[in-house]
């Protein structure tokens, strides 16, 4: 058996670590990408509140496409997880096709929008790392996990925030997210490495 991080694996094993960690780059891209755009909010939340809302959108549409890729194309997790996973994927895309739609709406409506995607997707994320015992990324899922949960209580418990409050907290848990992600990447490369 051969060794991966201190932990034995088959040469199965070994060969589903290298498939996973050459995903880095995709991981690494989505956490830039995330970054930047929780950076441009937290800069200037008033000037872009319209433009953030086609941006988020556009963000959910992709990242939920994202996730449905990533349930079907798992074979490795559970049925279950991949459905959870697909399920987070699909609420994505729709919220974020809300968001196209309808973005003249008020602050109120984004934000129940957004604080019900984060609760449901935080325990979602929350839920599949904790079960997951083997992922190397386990940790960072379960943080990313408590972190959109804890966004979206506060979003539905303070709906009324004014258009600037509510736009530097969803750009802070973009920077949040997206370091999360980046610092997740670099794990999934030395996968490669296995």
């Amino acid at each position: 058996m051969a060794s991966a991080g201190g932990v034995d694996v088959t040469p199965e094993e070994r060969d589903i670590l290298r498939v996973v960690g050459k995903s880095w780059g995709w991981v690494l891209f989505f956490g830039i990408v995330t970054l930047i755009l929780g950076a441009l909010v937290v800069a200037r939340p008033k000037d872009t509140i319209y433009a953030f809302a086609i941006v988020v959108g556009i963000w959910l549409f992709v990242a939920g496409l994202f996730r449905m890729v990533v349930a079907i194309a798992d074979s490795e997790d559970t049925t279950g997880t991949r459905w959870l996973i697909a399920v987070l994927g699909l609420l994505s895309v729709i919220i974020g096709i809300l968001f196209l739609r309808h973005t003249q709406q008020t602050v109120t409506t984004l934000a129940f929008l957004i604080g019900l995607f984060w609760v449901v997707g935080g325990l979602i994320e929350f839920f599949t790392a904790y079960s997951d015992h083997g992922s190397p990324a386990r940790g960072f899922r379960i943080v990313m996990g408590v972190l959109a949960f804890a966004a979206g209580v506060v979003t539905l418990v303070v709906p009324h925030l004014t258009l600037g409050v509510l736009a530097v907290i969803i750009g802070i848990w973009l920077i949040l997210y997206g370091v999360l992600q980046i610092a997740l990447s670099l794990q999934l490369r030395h996968l490669a490495d296995v």
